[in-house]
């Protein structure tokens, strides 16, 4: 169980490092002058995404599976919010591909807003499963609207209220 928490661990956290890494190397499209430029920044960012940070994410989230599987007593509230929170990591990684794939051509900009604000969130997400992870809060159904605890309550939520 410790290698498998071992191996979790540093696949997030070179993962993580990806995510915070990868929209400095995607805005470097930018100051491009010539082919050269352009071959040597897109091999490196070709190279961090699909040959670091992608397979990280794959053994993290593989390998957190796993312990969700083998540790007793951790499916609790806490780790369903975590495991939203990884779910917000996913789609910025899947965002910043989609850039990474806009940027195959020479002229090609990369979206400084859009790049920006997917690391502001993979930051806010960091830390926020950081604390998560650290605290294990109680999130008991007290604090959970009533329409979530139960069967097809988003339904009547949905039907009730007048659009």
């Amino acid at each position: 169980m410790a290698w498998l928490k071992f191996l979790h661990i540093s696949a997030l956290l070179i993962w993580c490092a990806g995510l915070v890494y990868l929209p400095g190397l995607l805005l470097a499209h930018r100051k491009m002058t010539n082919r050269e430029d352009f071959i040597r920044i897109r091999n490196a960012s070709r190279f961090s995404y699909s040959a670091i940070t992608s397979p990280a994410a794959f053994v993290a989230i593989g390998a957190g599976t796993a312990l969700l599987l083998l540790a007793p007593g951790v499916l609790q509230g806490w780790m369903f919010l975590k495991l939203a929170l990884v779910g917000l990591l996913v789609m910025a990684h899947v965002q910043y591909g989609f850039v990474l794939a806009a940027l195959s051509e020479p002229d090609a900009k990369p979206p400084r807003l859009r790049l920006m604000a997917v690391w502001a969130l993979v930051f806010g997400v960091m830390t926020a499963i950081l604390w998560l992870v650290l605290e294990k809060p109680f999130l008991g159904s007290s604090r959970l609207p009533a329409w979530l605890l139960e069967p097809g309550g988003l339904q009547s939520l949905l039907t009730s209220t007048p659009i």
